[in-house]
């Protein structure tokens, strides 16, 4: 029976708090059961675990609201970029689009002035890449994809036109060249035709029949002469009954002779442009006076060079 009384004394066992001033008052005393410490033992301890809970919950939410925070300031700088990016690509597709305009307007002119007023075959060009596609609504669709396939494919338009501008360009180029090669304007300072090309009367006897291989022109003695188009210098010099002659090469097939000069301007291997003074009118050779002799030659045949001047 002794060790229960002992179990039983000891969950009785009583405890006093005494609390004693320095100011030397009554001192006061206050008596507790072991069984109360034990409670507020374990009232203390169930706060406490509660008070850790909240504050890992409290932490936890202020990691994630500054996660959140640190995630909308992602956000908004990777928003911001993409707008400047979308800014960027709107003020690019516009730019080429009027450049694309230009070109377009551009090659129009240059294909009139040459003539071509046609476009360009499409055959043999794969134009599916670049070729315009769309509709008024489409789902899931971004502007920025929609700029970036439309500036994708003006590129690829505008180096098709750049190429088709390069052989304008070579055509042209083509045209000028023979232009100037043709020998198309009048050979000297004034003057008038005093004998045609093809048959005639001879100029000597005045009867029986002469094959004249140019057109005579009458004029002063020391008119200049003048390059019929550009072309290198084959002779210059005197020839039997041409007198002081000069004969030039233009290509293309043009050749022009000039004879009965009384001096000449020019030497053998010369280049000379259209127009340039290569001697003066004389009565060289065979003359019954001052004149030019001129000549067109096409491919190694005379012509009648009224037929080239306008």
């Amino acid at each position: 029976m002794e060790p229960v009384k002992k179990q039983k004394r000891k969950i009785n066992d009583k405890y006093t708090l005494m609390l004693i001033p320095h100011n030397g008052k009554e001192s006061k005393s206050y008596n507790f059961r072991s069984s109360v410490i034990a409670k507020i033992g374990i009232v203390f301890y169930i706060l406490l675990f509660f008070g850790i809970i909240g504050a890992l919950r409290t932490s936890i939410v202020v990691y994630d609201a500054y996660a959140s925070q640190h995630e909308l300031a992602a956000y908004r700088s990777e928003k911001a970029a993409q707008e400047q990016k979308l800014a960027d690509l709107q003020k690019e597709n516009e730019k080429m689009q009027q450049e694309m305009a230009e070109i377009s307007a551009l090659e129009t002119e240059v294909r009139k002035e040459l003539g071509n007023n046609k476009q360009p075959s499409r055959g043999g060009i794969d134009r599916s890449q670049y070729m315009g596609q769309g509709g008024p609504l489409q789902a899931d669709i971004k502007m920025i994809d929609v700029y970036a396939a439309q500036t994708k494919n003006l590129q690829a338009e505008m180096q098709q036109k750049k190429e088709n501008l390069s052989n304008l360009l070579a055509q042209l180029k083509e045209r000028n060249a023979r232009l100037n090669a043709t020998p198309d304007i009048w050979p000297t300072a004034g003057g008038s035709i005093t004998s045609y090309f093809g048959g005639r009367a001879n100029p000597f006897s005045g009867y029986g029949y002469d094959y004249h291989p140019g057109i005579d022109i009458g004029n002063d003695y020391g008119a200049p002469i003048y390059a019929g188009a550009d072309g290198y210098v084959e002779f210059a010099g005197w020839f039997g009954g041409y007198g002081r002659y000069v004969k030039i090469s233009h290509g293309y097939g043009y050749e022009t002779a000039y004879g009965h000069m009384s001096s000449i301007a020019v030497s053998s291997g010369d280049y000379v442009k259209k127009g340039e003074v290569i001697g003066y009118v004389g009565s060289s050779g065979y003359s019954t006076g001052p004149h030019l002799h001129y000549e067109v030659i096409i491919n190694g045949q005379d012509s009648d060079p009224l037929e080239l001047i306008h």
